[in-house]
């Protein structure tokens, strides 16, 4: 190739470079999208999903201080009343000495009905919320007996058949949840004392009661009591 050939195909190359510059940039200055992303500022490094600038960050309002918390106010009512009437059915089940026909002395196990009721002058739960009062007196809402409680309930009792007397039994007992903090299940251990024949007597007793403890299954042992043997009540309480 000559020499004269080479420079007209180099000036020709020139020549369509140029023209594709000035094409590019005539295309460029006429678009506001494509000079905007050539005048932006370059993303930092990072995320590629992230805007830039970042959002601002929300600001949540600040929080509600008009709420407070208060001891419950419990104060005895008609209602309370009417359900400290309300005697818990139970039959009792006890061994009483008889002469039969022969002039022999037996043993005969007996049982008898029964009713007691109950008045709970104090009671100390552990647990109801620790920014509440954890003491109770003769109202006791069945949220703090049965979440966990220790009570000191007096008990009173008539005993037909073979007793055939009226009975009053002090004593301590415990409750413990077991499902729903007790609201659906809980039990409780306990023990008290009485009197019977001018002698004090020991007994035991445990229970289990459902629904928030409205009702309840009670056993009470005096095993140094023969005609008191055994008691099995049906308990129907809620305060």
């Amino acid at each position: 190739m000559s020499t004269r050939v080479r420079a007209l195909i180099e000036n020709e190359a020139v020549r369509i470079a140029t023209a594709v510059a000035l094409a590019f940039v005539l295309v460029a200055t006429s678009s506001p999208g494509l000079a905007a992303a050539a005048d932006a500022p370059a993303k930092p490094p990072g995320d590629a999903l992230v805007p830039y600038p970042p959002p601002s960050p929300r600001v949540a309002p600040p929080a509600e201080q008009a709420f407070t918390y208060a001891s419950p106010q419990a104060y005895p009512s008609f209602a309370w009343l009417a359900l400290q009437v309300l005697p818990s059915p139970e039959l009792a089940v006890g061994q009483v000495r008889e002469t039969n026909a022969t002039g022999a002395s037996e043993l005969t196990t007996k049982t008898a009905f029964a009713v007691r009721w109950q008045i709970t002058p104090f009671l100390w739960s552990w647990g109801v919320n620790r920014h509440v009062s954890r003491w109770r007196f003769f109202v006791v809402d069945p949220l703090a007996r049965h979440s966990g409680s220790i009570e000191a309930p007096l008990h009173l009792e008539y005993v037909f058949g073979h007793v055939d007397r009226m009975i009053v039994r002090p004593g301590v007992r415990a409750y413990f949840p077991l499902v729903e903090r007790g609201e659906y299940l809980s039990v409780s251990i306990g023990t008290s004392t009485y009197a019977y024949d001018d002698k004090m007597r020991v007994a035991y007793d445990v229970g289990a009661y459902v629904l928030y403890g409205i009702f309840g299954v009670q056993a009470t042992i005096a095993p140094d009591n023969g005609p008191l043997t055994a008691i099995g009540t049906f308990r129907i309480r809620y305060f």
